[in-house]
């Protein structure tokens, strides 16, 4: 089923356990020659009672080449979010050794063919790195159907991950690598709950990457939640030019006037709304008119509070546009129809990354063949569905009772086993979904145990910053100052 052109194919194998492949190749990144030995296959998730295999996780590693006598390099896990998103773009947009892109002065959509190139951005000149997919996205399966609720849940999702990390690390020997986790949007949560069952087995991590989501640590309340919330609305309405002129002629200073003035102001007023008068709620109501761009009329005078899907649809209505949620700099026609919100219409999910190329690069340079879809978060498999899907995991995700704060839980139980686990957490400021600044203000008003081993960065760039230039090289510089100090720290004794 898998073989390399100008390789021995390899010996037939229970089909459980397929053979990963292996290649070696070289980029030139700048000035500097990288040479790595890339594998690519899935591993089995196996029940541990029996040994049965119930699942297998597909991946893609990338080991830069050194001497045996070089100490282990750091060792990172990547994976994206949905639930129900494969590793292609923090693979190959983010952070592997090439990427795929578009050639210089071409737009997506406009049918220009995507080539694969040399990756600026890669974090490998600091870090091994596994891409992976969880069971139910990219090559990742279940073996049996029914299998599949083990996996499609907050904790099945993260012990699965887990379980495949101890594998990795079995088969490569890679015991010795400081361990890193790195997870983008949904893969936060995972990321978090994968942290805490490493941890509780006796696995060290050293540092967690957490991408596209506000820091799963600590707490705030509802009314300070919507406050901090409100600079992400400013950035998305001074791109799209709907403040007023004042606010409108510098970005920075726009987003210090909207961060004091939810703090000061805001917040204060949201929790005590229920006894405001009414002179200080129409100055709420202005104010979030001002800081909006959308007119007063359209302000809940009752909860003083404007949300990112009311924002996008009402932004620029008059112009019949939609706000992307994803990237408030992406915008698309309005369809006043839609109920729910689609993910598949919003503008800010369209043209990120080429399907055909993920293929052809999979198969061409990776050498990894098969006939499977490389599933992503809107279906599209055999059979079709019978009804509307959406995000075809959110429709066979178990959603259970306080799976929205499980990984604000698992991260602190996490880093309470290891009072040495790092994190950096990070958002984009054009990102609706994750507020840039009350991520911030979250990592500086942690418990100071907590607090020291926390960094939080804002990028200029939308939910997967790494697709702006400039965020990409920022992002890669701090994660590479947060990975080799957080490497240099003395392991934990056994």
């Amino acid at each position: 089923m898998f073989a390399l052109a100008g390789m021995t194919r390899p010996a037939m194998v229970h089909a459980q356990d397929e053979p990963i492949v292996t290649t070696r190749h070289a980029v030139t990144i700048g000035t500097r020659s990288l040479r790595y030995t890339a594998r690519a296959g899935r591993i089995p998730i196996r029940d541990n009672a029996a040994g049965d295999v119930h699942g297998q996780m597909f991946f893609v590693s990338y080991t830069l080449d050194r001497a045996p006598t070089d100490p282990p390099r750091p060792l990172t896990f990547v994976w994206n979010g949905g639930p129900g998103s494969n590793a292609g773009l923090v693979h190959l947009i983010g952070f592997g050794p090439k990427r795929i892109a578009l050639p210089p002065g071409a737009k997506p959509g406009d049918g220009t063919r995507w080539i694969i190139e040399p990756n600026p951005g890669t974090w490998l000149e600091t870090t091994d790195l596994v891409f992976v997919d969880p069971i139910g996205t990219g090559y990742s399966r279940p073996t049996r159907a029914e299998y599949g609720a083990e996996f499609y849940q907050t904790r099945g999702d993260a012990e699965s991950v887990a379980e495949f990390i101890r594998v990795y690390r079995t088969r490569f020997d890679a015991f010795d690598a400081p361990l890193f986790l790195a997870g983008e949007s949904y893969g936060v949560t995972r990321a978090a709950g994968v942290a805490a069952a490493l941890e509780t087995r006796g696995a060290e991590v050293r540092g967690v990457i957490l991408l596209g989501l506000a820091l799963p640590l600590g707490s705030m309340s509802p009314a300070t939640q919507t406050a901090l919330g409100l600079p992400t609305l400013a950035v998305a309405a001074f791109t799209n030019r709907k403040l007023a002129s004042d606010l409108q002629r510098d970005l920075p200073a726009t987003m210090k006037q909207a961060e004091s003035w939810a703090t000061t102001v805001y917040a204060g007023a949201l929790a005590r709304a229920d006894s405001l008068g009414e002179a200080e709620r129409d100055s709420i109501v202005r104010g979030l008119s001002r800081f909006t761009g959308l007119d007063p009329k359209l302000v809940d005078r009752k909860t003083l509070r404007v949300d990112r899907l009311q924002l996008g649809s009402y932004l620029l209505r008059r112009e019949g546009k939609f706000v992307g949620q994803y990237d408030s700099r992406m915008v698309g026609p309005l369809d006043t129809t839609q109920a729910p919100y689609d993910p598949t219409k919003d503008p800010s999910l369209q043209n990120l990354l080429d399907d055909v190329m993920v293929l052809r690069y999979v198969r061409d340079e990776l050498g990894y063949r098969s006939d499977l879809r490389y599933q992503g978060p809107f279906g599209g498999g055999y059979p079709p569905p019978t009804a509307f899907r959406g995000d075809w995991m959110s429709v066979k995700w178990k959603h259970a009772p306080g799976d929205s704060v499980a990984g604000e839980q698992a991260l602190g139980d996490a880093m309470r086993l290891n009072p040495t686990l790092r994190v950096l957490s990070a958002c984009g400021i054009y990102d609706l979904v994750c507020d840039y600044y009350g991520n911030i203000w979250s990592a500086s008003h942690l418990d100071a145990r907590i607090a020291r081993n926390v960094v939080a960065y804002s990028y200029p760039g939308g939910h997967a910053m790494y697709t702006d230039p400039r965020a990409h090289l920022r992002l890669r510089a701090n994660v590479a100052e947060f990975i080799r100090s957080a490497a240099a720290l003395q392991p934990r004794p056994n």
